[in-house]
């Protein structure tokens, strides 16, 4: 950021924000002058300055769009058009407040929590009442899950030459909070194997008096899903990193893995179905302040400005995981949904046992899964079509077409093989 003329005064957790990897807005005082300055992190080349005095200023995630604060005075601009989108008049001062989507706005007062939408004449929308766990607190994070049901509020404290986090989970459909002392959240979601649905789930991290863990849980269970157990896993500090705490957390949902990073640059990847840590790394060596979702990755600033990501090194997370953990079971199921090499061998070699020990339709549904559609080929075809069907069961084949169809479509081979009995029994309009 230095490089773009922004100074590092003015590089802080109550001057800069960065609410998506589209932008990067920073508040300046030059020679007692303030503005804005909007950083496009698609190009840099695009940075403008605008003469705004505000106490924050927050970009939309997607557009030219920009929400100012100035005291209780809330307004939003586009930046394009030239034009105000929408104010409004708190009756609170505004703590922390940040977009949400794209269209909406979290507000956070001392004693509430407002979702603001920018759209139509509505005011503020209270969600729910602070937490009494919160008092006192310097709020760092909010976030929602897509459907807007959960939410989850963190700030933090000093006490005890430690940093305390503390979270309130509410949950709208109930109006009900929980108290959890933690420092990071994120909600997302996961394929279990046979499931019908996505599984809900909710991650948080905390660093407490007695030790570090990564918790995950299931938030509104789906009927006919498998029921998901409750994860918890060791989060490691070297003992140096007396003062460190996980600071924030980002999904990464193709590869179903969640993102810890800490205050001190340390970055945690794990497995949110298992819990199991897939890497660990200090990547920063100034302390991280705040953080966004960036191509299934995380990005995010440190005090000293650079502009920094993590992202999975698609041709080498699995090989990473076979080596420095021998977890062939992850590596197999991360491999299958996200569609990864690294496991192709071993993949025909469990597609043949499970032939040889007759697990015809385990064999059909692995093949029909494999990364990068490695063995949906002629030859699986002709291996899986001759084979008989179980009692009260799908033959092989019609459980392989039946896995590809439920995720998505037949490549040519399969195509053909569909169409034959269909054309030996002149029954054209089934393929139109």
């Amino acid at each position: 950021l230095t490089e773009l003329g922004v100074d590092v005064t003015d590089i802080s957790f109550n001057t800069l924000t960065l609410q998506s990897d589209r932008f990067i807005c920073v508040r300046e005082k030059k020679s007692q002058r303030e503005q804005v300055c909007i950083v496009d992190l698609k190009d840099t080349s695009k940075t403008f300055r605008r003469p705004i005095t505000a106490d924050s200023a927050i970009m939309n995630p997607e557009n030219h769009i920009v929400a100012l604060k100035a005291g209780r005075n809330l307004q939003v601009f586009n930046l394009e058009m030239k034009a105000k989108v929408k104010s409004c008049l708190m009756t609170e001062d505004v703590q922390f407040w940040r977009w949400l989507t794209a269209f909406d706005v979290a507000l956070v007062t001392e004693n509430s929590v407002y979702h603001w939408s920018i759209e139509g004449t509505e005011s503020p929308v209270k969600q729910f009442d602070r937490h009494a766990n919160l008092k006192g607190t310097q709020i760092i994070s909010y976030c929602a899950n897509a459907k807007m049901n959960w939410m989850a509020l963190i700030g933090i404290s000093a006490s005890q030459g430690r940093v305390v986090g503390s979270m309130q989970l509410f949950n709208k459909d109930r109006g009900a909070s929980q108290p959890i002392e933690a420092h990071a959240a994120e909600f997302s979601e996961i394929m279990l194997e046979g499931a019908p649905q996505p599984t809900q789930v909710f991650t948080f991290a905390s660093r407490t008096a007695t030790g570090a863990k990564l918790h995950v849980v299931e938030i509104d269970h789906v009927d006919g899903n498998p029921a998901f157990p409750k994860r918890s896993s060791d989060l490691f500090f070297p003992p140096e990193a007396v003062s460190d705490f996980p600071f924030s957390m980002q999904a990464g949902p193709k590869y179903e893995i969640v993102y810890v990073i800490t205050k001190l640059g340390f970055i945690h990847m794990y497995d949110i179905e298992t819990g199991v840590c897939i890497f660990t790394h200090r990547i920063s060596g100034d302390t991280v302040f705040v953080t966004t979702k960036h191509e299934n990755g995380i990005l995010f600033v440190n005090k000293k400005g650079q502009v920094l990501s993590v992202i999975v090194d698609e041709d080498k997370v699995i090989p990473h995981i076979l080596q420095n953990s021998g977890n062939v079971e992850l590596a197999f199921r991360m491999a299958s949904h996200a569609s990864l090499p690294g496991v192709d061998q071993l993949y025909v070699q469990r597609f043949q046992q499970l032939m040889q020990q007759g697990k015809y339709n385990d064999a059909a549904k692995m093949a029909a899964s494999s990364p990068r559609g490695m063995l949906r080929t002629e030859n699986t075809i002709n291996q899986l079509k001759h084979l008989q069907s179980q009692p009260g069961q799908l033959s092989p084949i019609l459980q392989y077409f039946a896995t590809i169809l439920e995720k998505g479509e037949l490549n040519r081979y399969e195509s053909i093989e569909l169409a034959r009995p269909v054309l030996a029994s002149n029954r054209k309009t089934l393929l139109e």
